[in-house]
């Protein structure tokens, strides 16, 4: 659930075990050669040797599980390891989507993608703004929903038009869509002259 590699302290802290029960299971995981070793818990990371595996073993969870899992791991994320979280909120963001707790996911998709925009990592914000969006499209249509999209499709325009140019289709497709949610939401000025801007600019 917590990818190819992870640490001790975050499986200790949603595995359920005792101690020694954990030291017994990752022993046996790294003594069948499946997984790496570094370090000494609980300082300890571990690494499966090879992705399939780890995607096999998986893909071998019935769905409620897996979702109980990330459930479990996106709670563990902010309940004790704040430092990860502000340093890439797109972590939890991902347990929190397949935990199926959309709302909460959204909000760290958009920190996210705003964080990666601050940091001029345009294809990195796409992604992940696009995942906000694809989950905004869940929602039932609200006055909520819609200025929610409004905030992601604002902060689209830049990392497109820096990484594609004005003239591309998906800097103006978000362009576009932004002054459109702004005719019908009213009351966003600043966001409106952007949009306006950019999609003028398109054309």
């Amino acid at each position: 659930m917590i990818g190819r590699d992870f640490s001790y302290e975050l499986l200790a802290a949603v595995s359920g075990r005792t101690a020694p029960e954990l030291a017994d299971a990752l022993g046996r995981l790294t003594g069948s050669g499946l997984a790496h070793q570094r370090g000494v818990p609980p300082a300890a990371t571990y690494l499966f040797k090879h992705t399939l595996v780890r995607d096999a073993a998986y893909a071998s969870l019935l769905r409620r599980r897996r979702q109980e899992l990330h459930g479990a791991v996106a709670a563990a994320l902010e309940r004790q390891f704040p430092d990860i979280v502000a340093a890439g909120p797109e972590l939890l963001a991902y347990h929190l989507s397949e935990a199926g707790f959309t709302d909460q996911a959204i909000a760290h998709w958009q920190r996210a993608g705003e964080r990666a925009v601050g940091r001029s990592a345009n294809l990195e914000a796409i992604a992940h703004l696009t995942r906000g969006l694809d989950l905004l499209k869940l929602l039932p249509e609200t006055r909520w929903r819609d200025e929610q999209e409004l905030s992601f499709q604002v902060a689209l325009i830049a990392p497109y038009m820096r990484s594609q140019g004005f003239a591309a289709p998906a800097h103006g497709r978000v362009a576009l869509r932004a002054a459109e949610l702004c005719e019908r939401l009213g009351g966003h000025l600043a966001e409106h002259i952007c949009a306006l801007w950019s999609a003028a600019a398109f054309s």
